[in-house]
């Protein structure tokens, strides 16, 4: 039997199918042996490097996927040896989000969770040789979806390899080295979105923001300026300036995309801005900002060599420290 056989047993869920279209067309054994390796030796290091990188907010780290894929292949599996054995129960569904706030990984290496993964992988392996026909066939509930036995088979194949492809999708890219790119006209726009979604966050927009962030041709490029663009990907995901004060120059409007964040790029818009400045013969860099909303930037502003110096005239009442670093 294979997987052109499940729909003469019943109604495939839409929520099983996403997993058992990945899986090839062999016997249940057969695939399960098949996708026992996930990542190839040259993705084993990338995850060691992604560390605790999210893409986005609110996501998993690639640690915390691959216990989820244990957590999952322990579960299936019983369920399969469950309604193997003429269960007539209806097995309970398990909240994949709820269970993931009780998981520590951070102590786990790759190879471990991987190694733990293997092993539970070659017991279903053994457990599904053990069927035979009429067990695959019998049919129970699970999570109030029927699922027949066979059909387990590939969806204990195929689950993994729905997550293996989100991690090359969406985790092996983070490790691509961003790019920063200084005054593109096409990523104005870039500049104003980003700035005026933190600011409005935490702040509210004052009329220096708004003639900046709206003419920053006018404000910033034409003075003599550089606004600087850190790309992923061909993606614009940060930004900050270097704009002419009067007698000084100063850096302003940096800003990381939200989704981007705890990546660095922070850190590589500021050394790029200073790199700049001292390209441009600039002795002396100054900054405003606001030292309780903002304490992680002050923070990281004082460890690339930032000081603290009087405040002065401000040019935004939400500013409540200065800092300088000569160059």
């Amino acid at each position: 039997m294979t997987k052109k056989d499940i729909t003469g047993l019943h109604q495939v869920h839409p929520w099983h199918e996403r997993y058992i279209r990945r899986t090839d067309e062999l016997p249940p054994a057969a695939v399960l042996e098949k996708h026992r390796q996930l990542f190839t030796p040259n993705e084993l290091n990338q995850l060691e490097q992604l560390g605790d990188q999210r893409y986005a907010p609110g996501k998993w780290t690639a640690r915390e996927i691959l216990q989820h894929l244990i957590d999952t292949e322990r579960i299936l599996g019983y369920r399969a040896l469950c309604i193997a054995r003429g269960e007539q129960a209806h097995l309970p569904n398990y909240d994949e989000a709820a269970y993931g706030q009780f998981v520590e990984v951070t102590a786990r290496s790759i190879g471990e969770l991987l190694s733990e993964f293997d092993l539970l992988r070659q017991t279903n392996l053994l457990l599904f040789k053990s069927f035979n026909e009429a067990m695959l066939r019998r049919v129970g509930i699970a999570a109030d979806k029927r699922v027949s036995v066979l059909a387990l088979a590939y969806i204990l194949g195929g689950h993994p390899l729905h997550h293996v492809a989100i991690i090359r999708e969406r985790y092996f890219p983070l490790l691509q080295p961003v790019t920063v790119v200084a005054n593109v006209p096409e990523y104005l726009p870039y500049f104003e979105r980003l700035n005026k979604a933190w600011i409005v966050k935490d702040f509210v927009l004052e009329h220096e923001d708004v003639y900046v962030l709206e003419h920053a041709k006018e404000a910033v490029i034409d003075r003599g300026g550089v606004i600087l663009y850190a790309l992923d990907a061909g993606q614009v995901v940060g930004t900050v300036a270097i704009q002419p004060h009067g007698e000084e120059w100063e850096m302003i409007k940096m800003a990381v995309a939200e989704d981007h964040r705890k990546r660095g790029i922070g850190q590589l818009l500021i050394r790029s801005a200073i790199a700049h400045a001292k390209t441009m013969g600039i002795g002396r860099l100054t900054l405003h900002s606001n030292s309780s909303s903002n304490a992680k930037a002050v923070a990281l502003y004082r460890k690339l060599g930032f000081q603290e110096i009087p405040l002065g005239n401000v040019p935004y009442e939400r500013a409540n420290i200065k800092m300088e670093i000569k160059i």
